[in-house]
């Protein structure tokens, strides 16, 4: 289940075509964009559903409908390394895609809120599965040089289903809704298959006439694969057997850090604001409309996710993670102090959609992406996959958390007091971040187990970080 690590060597004195590598990616993070829409899907549906009259929802069923898609998807990024490392890469991204066509069908068109939970619960594993086979198809496939580019993809993806869904609000209907986002995943399943395998997936399974294929064809045909296809063969030879959960106490410095940003990711309120932007709009009494509002948080995230690779290029990502949490924590104190004093400040009705605009940008440059990105910086390879299982489980339980008790702790405590509760928590990332987390960018996998641990162990190969 783990990933392999290239050197990032005076790269084959050629470089390879990008065309046939941005093609496959797109394709196959289409998977995410599809896993978007459905994490979007409550801001516009959940309105509509409260006023369908075969149902009956109230803001304990909203929460469940909201929260069984994170739900699913922690059960889902469990066996999905297992999936994809029996059945290969594109295999597991094709299978897990089924579940994300037939659940609009369950969501749009039953009117039956048994079937309505369980195709967000089902969606959601389908979810919960891709956040773990795609990163690693679109790895195994991406040449040294644009595998950072590449890598960020998968978020990308996910904002612009979110903004996609979010867009679909204006029909006013959540069954041409659930139709419109159902073209997604058949896109997926229509075009992956053109596709070719995982060239590491293919030598791990000695199959390497067909990892040479696959490898002459996302890099071209002029290209000379040879030194590549050897260093697949030389990582295989020498790969050391993939670490168990219980091997992950050698590692106890990196699995705080990764488990820590996974919780002040998730504790920062993200999702309750994508999950719930029109409920927050609403409630915000703002004079343009909620669902554009919604439209424009979708708007922002894309275009800050896709300037995200840029800085963390060249910013680091310590600095952008540090940035991150204390900007979300003043916008979130913002949310907190107009809420609270609301009917003071009913003039400055456009504070709420600033401060929420900032809020997305901020974390779509750090913690958005980072989080994810930085596991695979801090574990040496055979342990990658296990600890990339254990911080994508974390992550999906926190963000089910946030999702389903959101509604009851703006019942409870209002969403003044709400907000300013996720403030804390980002200070509090803050000082985590500032105390306890490295700089990885440009330094190698023994650089940083060394700065972790003060020892020197020993990689498969000496390997400059990409982003």
């Amino acid at each position: 289940m783990s990933l392999p690590i290239f050197k990032e060597n005076e790269r084959f004195n050629q470089q390879g075509r990008v065309v046939p590598q941005y093609l496959a990616v797109v394709l196959a993070t289409m998977s995410a964009l599809s896993g978007g829409t459905y994490l979007g899907w409550t801001s516009p549906a959940l309105p509509l559903l409260r006023e369908d009259d075969h149902l009956d929802i109230n803001d304990g069923v909203g929460s469940w409908i909201g929260s069984l898609t994170p739900l699913g998807a922690l059960i889902g990024a469990l066996p999905a390394g297992y999936l994809a490392d029996k059945v290969g890469r594109k295999r597991a991204i094709l299978i897990i895609t089924l579940p994300l066509l037939f659940c609009w069908y369950l969501v749009g068109f039953t009117h039956n809120l048994v079937w309505i939970l369980l195709g967000r619960a089902l969606a959601g594993t389908s979810i919960g599965a891709s956040s773990v086979t795609v990163p690693m198809y679109v790895y195994e496939i991406s040449e040294a040089n644009i595998r950072g580019k590449l890598g960020t993809f998968f978020q990308l993806q996910l904002t612009i289903g979110i903004l996609f869904v979010y867009l679909t609000g204006f029909t006013q209907n959540y069954a041409y809704i659930a139709l419109i986002c159902a073209l997604i995943p058949a896109l997926v399943l229509i075009t992956l298959p053109f596709m070719p395998e995982s060239p590491v997936w293919l030598m791990n399974q000695n199959r390497r006439e067909d990892a040479k294929a696959a490898l002459q064809y996302f890099r071209g045909k002029r290209y000379s694969v040879e030194k590549e296809l050897s260093e697949l063969q030389l990582i295989k030879d020498s790969q050391e057997d993939a670490a168990s959960i219980m091997d992950l106490k050698n590692h106890v410095k990196a699995m705080i850090i990764a488990l820590g940003l996974s919780i002040f990711q998730q504790l920062s309120g993200i999702n309750a604001v994508i999950f719930y932007s029109q409920t927050i709009f609403a409630a915000a009494e703002t004079n343009i409309s909620s669902i554009l509002c919604s439209v424009i948080i979708g708007i922002v995230q894309v275009v800050a996710t896709c300037g995200s690779s840029f800085f963390i290029d060249h910013a680091g990502r310590k600095v952008l993670l540090l940035l991150s949490s204390t900007v979300m924590a003043a916008c979130l104190f913002v949310l907190s102090a107009y809420f609270h004093f609301q009917t003071v400040l009913s003039s400055l009705f456009w504070v709420p959609l600033v401060s929420l605009t900032v809020l997305v940008i901020v974390f779509s440059l750090g913690f958005g992406p980072i989080p994810w990105l930085i596991v695979g910086e801090l574990f040496p390879s055979n342990v990658k996959g296990t600890a990339g299982s254990v911080a994508a489980a974390t992550n999906w339980s926190l963000a089910f958390m946030v999702t389903k008790f959101f509604p009851t702790m703006m019942n409870n405590v209002g969403i003044a007091g709400s907000f300013v509760i996720f403030a804390f928590v980002c200070v509090a990332g803050t000082i985590f971040i500032s105390t306890v987390v490295p700089e990885t960018k440009g330094k190698s996998l023994e650089e940083v187990q060394n700065e972790l641990y003060g020892i020197r162990e020993e990689p498969i190969t000496q390997v400059k970080i990409q982003s």
